[in-house]
């Protein structure tokens, strides 16, 4: 039998997510047997699975533990992890902002990614400094709350505790984190535009524009900064967080990003990535998190972007 004390990372989630999140690997539905069967309680009794727990109620789990071992996996492989040092753009006793270099996955997609992705450094990271100890957690695991691709460099937010990570989740899904990338692109963008679009991806995850009743709502602001010699620098503030938003949207403006492999089928492809940079984050003083109001990070990616658009002449 395992006695759990719910802590503060484990409080205010339904007593199903937590054993979802504690007993990995585990099908939901023969953990919902495992409740209708009163061979999980809290406190001391039977409770639904939509019970919200509190801060010191106590789970007991009347299952061997070997069967319980048999089916978790374990929390601590991380600390075996390939000693990779964490870019960190800023820290604090809340969050880490990240810098998430080329050609890294901001989380595995498969077997072959673990230990190579930015999740798995968070984690290794925070195990290192002592500041989580997963034998001391029953349900949480640091994690991010917003997403780059593989070859988009730039900053990444990740959250030290459960109660940030519901914040931080709440805020991106409702658009209060501003974030701004830079990109360089084909042609010249003459003037700032707003630009909404309904975005829809397919079985290929090639993202495509499409109408209202099928796609997703995304709203991108563009703004022009400095012409070179057939290339725009331009300030992109995301104001839905959509698959691809960015590229499908400036590709769609006829000014596609350069070096992007997926949209820009032009023949100017004389850059080995694309160019393009998560390169500010900014919390408002309206937010809940107080270590975070009024907070401005910029990536140190910002002068590499720069660096080669000054640097770049039009492809004859």
């Amino acid at each position: 039998m395992k006695k759990i004390e719910i802590n503060k990372n484990d409080a205010n989630q339904t007593l199903i997510k937590f054993l979802e999140k504690y007993m990995k690997g585990f099908p939901k539905s023969l953990i919902q047997k495992f409740i209708r069967k009163k061979r999980i309680k809290v406190n001391g009794k039977r409770e639904e699975g939509s019970y919200s727990l509190k801060l010191g109620d106590v789970v007991d789990i009347y299952i061997y533990d070997e069967v319980l071992e048999s089916y978790q996996k374990d929390a601590d492989k991380h600390s075996i992890l390939n000693k990779i040092k964490l870019d960190v753009a800023f820290e604090n006793k809340d969050v880490v902002i990240i810098e998430k270099p080329l050609n890294i996955l901001s989380h595995a997609a498969s077997k072959e990614d673990y230990g190579n992705n930015v999740v798995d450094w968070l984690v290794s990271y925070l195990i290192e400094k002592k500041a989580y100890i997963p034998r001391l957690e029953h349900s949480f695991t640091p994690a991010i709350v917003n997403r780059l691709d593989r070859n988009t460099q730039g900053l990444i937010i990740g959250a030290k505790n459960r109660d940030t990570l519901v914040k931080l989740n709440e805020l991106v899904e409702t658009d209060k984190v501003e974030k701004y990338y830079l990109a360089i692109v084909e042609g010249k963008l003459k003037e700032k535009k707003e630009i909404v679009n309904y975005l829809e991806k397919d079985e290929n995850n090639v993202v495509h524009i499409t109408n209202k009743n099928t796609g997703k709502k995304s709203i991108t602001r563009v703004k022009p900064l400095e012409y070179n010699g057939g290339y725009t620098l331009v300030e992109v503030e995301l104001l839905t967080g959509r698959t691809h938003q960015i590229r499908v949207t400036l590709n769609d403006l006829g000014h596609p990003i350069v070096g992007d492999r997926k949209y820009n089928t032009s023949n100017k492809q004389r850059f080995k990535h694309q160019q393009l940079v998560a390169f500010k984050l900014r919390f408002s003083k309206d937010i809940e998190i107080e270590s975070l109001k009024n907070l401005e990070v910029i990536s140190k990616f910002k002068n590499d972007i720069y660096e080669t658009f000054h640097s770049i002449k039009e492809v004859s």
